[in-house]
This record gives structure tokens, C-alpha cells and sequence, in this order.
């Protein structure tokens, strides 16, 4: 009996298998390629895509156009503050590519949105040589506008370069996750119940 009691956990221990080996990427690795292919992915695609960049670009500028027409100070601060929120937000929403896109669109976005509200609320008076006088003083009204716009947009640009590399710099002091040792799936299981040898009675 007393054998039997004491090979009888021997005969369990064999039994179970042994831990498989640990794979390259569990428990929270990720080989470095795949981390830095990641990251330069999250860092490309922004939420919602390019509409909001456009709406923003495009949108803004010439929504504070037509309210300018409308108070009757065309090119005034209305034009000036839509311009400037417009590609300051676009340089928010865009992703990394697309930075200097909206530093260099900004300019002919700001004379377009400029030029073609003022050209729609004259139109009729504005043919021939009127035309090419209005079109000049558009230029040079719009360029302080555009100036600021351009402005805006490269101090947004720079921040978020700044905030990007202080980001880089931090993962690369933390490291990449340290993976544990994959768990034993022969230490969950619960042994089967040793076998009690019976007694004898001392009756008898």
C-alpha cells in the first residue's frame, strides 16, 4: 500500500506533457518590423479620411467669404478668421503626408474663396477692364489673409512634428513589451484523486 501511495503521484507527474516552447509574438510581442509598420500606419490614416481636410480647407475659408459679401465687408475679419480656423484645422485633421499639402494649398484656396464670392455678388458689373482691376485689388486685399493662413498652418505643422518625435523618443526609452513564459497547460489541470487503500478491521 504504501508503494502503491507513493508511485502514484510519480505516475501522474509523467504523465502530464511537457510546456510547448515559446513562440516568437506571444503573450504580447510583436517583432519590430511589424511595430514600426504600426506605427507608421496609425500615424498615416487619420479618422474620416481626406473629406474633413477638404471640408475644413475649403469649407471654412469660403464660409467666412460669403458672410463677409454679406455684412458688406468682403475680404473684412469674417474672411480673415474663416481662412485661418479653416487651414489651421486642416493641418490638425491630415495625416503626416499631407502636412505640407495644406501649407502650400493654403494660399491659392484663400484667393480662390476670395475672388469667386466677391466675382458672384458683382458679376454683372464687373466685365472687360473692371474685371482686371478687381481681380488686382482681390490679390492684394487677400494676401495678408493668406499670409496668416500659411502661418497658422506651419505652427501647427510644427507642433505636431515636435509632439511626434517627443512620442518616438519615449517608446524607444520604454522598449517593446517584455512577453512572460506561456502558461503551463499541464499545471491547471487537477490531479485525479489518490486512491485511499482500505483498512482492515481489527474485529474479529
Amino acid at each position: 500500500m504504501v508503494g502503491r501511495r507513493a508511485g502514484t503521484p510519480e505516475r501522474e507527474t509523467r504523465r502530464r506533457p511537457p510546456p510547448p516552447p515559446p513562440r516568437s509574438g506571444a503573450a504580447g510581442t510583436v517583432p519590430a518590423p511589424r511595430r514600426a509598420a504600426a506605427r507608421r500606419a496609425a500615424g498615416a490614416r487619420r479618422p474620416g479620411g481626406a473629406l474633413p481636410v477638404l471640408a475644413a480647407s475649403a469649407g471654412l475659408p469660403a464660409a467666412g467669404a460669403v458672410a463677409a459679401e454679406l455684412t458688406g465687408n468682403g475680404g473684412g475679419p469674417l474672411f480673415a478668421a474663416g481662412a485661418v480656423l479653416g487651414t489651421a484645422a486642416a493641418a490638425v485633421l491630415c495625416g503626416p503626408a499631407g502636412r505640407w499639402w495644406v501649407v502650400v494649398a493654403a494660399p491659392p484656396v484663400v484667393l480662390a474663396a476670395r475672388a469667386g464670392t466677391a466675382w458672384l455678388a458683382g458679376r454683372d458689373a464687373l466685365r472687360g477692364g473692371a474685371l482686371g482691376s478687381e481681380a488686382l485689388r482681390w490679390v492684394v486685399g487677400a494676401f495678408p489673409v493668406m499670409a496668416a493662413a500659411v502661418a497658422a498652418a506651419l505652427l501647427v505643422v510644427l507642433a505636431r512634428v515636435l509632439l511626434d518625435r517627443r512620442a518616438a523618443r519615449r517608446r524607444a526609452v520604454a522598449g517593446p513589451p517584455v512577453a512572460g513564459p506561456p502558461p503551463d497547460p499541464g499545471a491547471t489541470r487537477t490531479p485525479p484523486p489518490v486512491p485511499t487503500p482500505h483498512r482492515r478491521s481489527r474485529r474479529g
